[in-house]
């Protein structure tokens, strides 16, 4: 049996065993990106495209280009508030 490793900002690396009982969650989707495509998403959404008609011009899924704007908020490249608090 092999463990999954993941990357964090902590002292200990957590292993997961694969022991067929762990659920993981987008193993469907690419959550790779061509070199550039990041970049063309933030100035996208930065320029006021909405989140479908990015997918659309990159051909990927709503559901990738909302991670890739999760990630690109954390990294402080987009402009515009990706999610609005009440």
């Amino acid at each position: 049996m092999g463990a999954v490793k993941f990357k964090t900002n902590g002292k200990q690396i957590p292993l997961i065993p694969l022991n067929g009982q762990n659920d993981f969650i987008f193993e469907d989707d690419e959550l790779a990106f061509f070199p550039g495509q990041l970049s063309r998403i933030a100035d996208l959404y930065n320029g006021g495209m909405d989140v479908p008609e990015i997918a659309d011009a990159e051909d990927r899924t709503i559901k990738e280009i909302l991670l890739a704007l999760i990630d690109l908020a954390y990294k402080e490249q987009i402009t515009r508030p990706l999610a609005y608090i009440y």
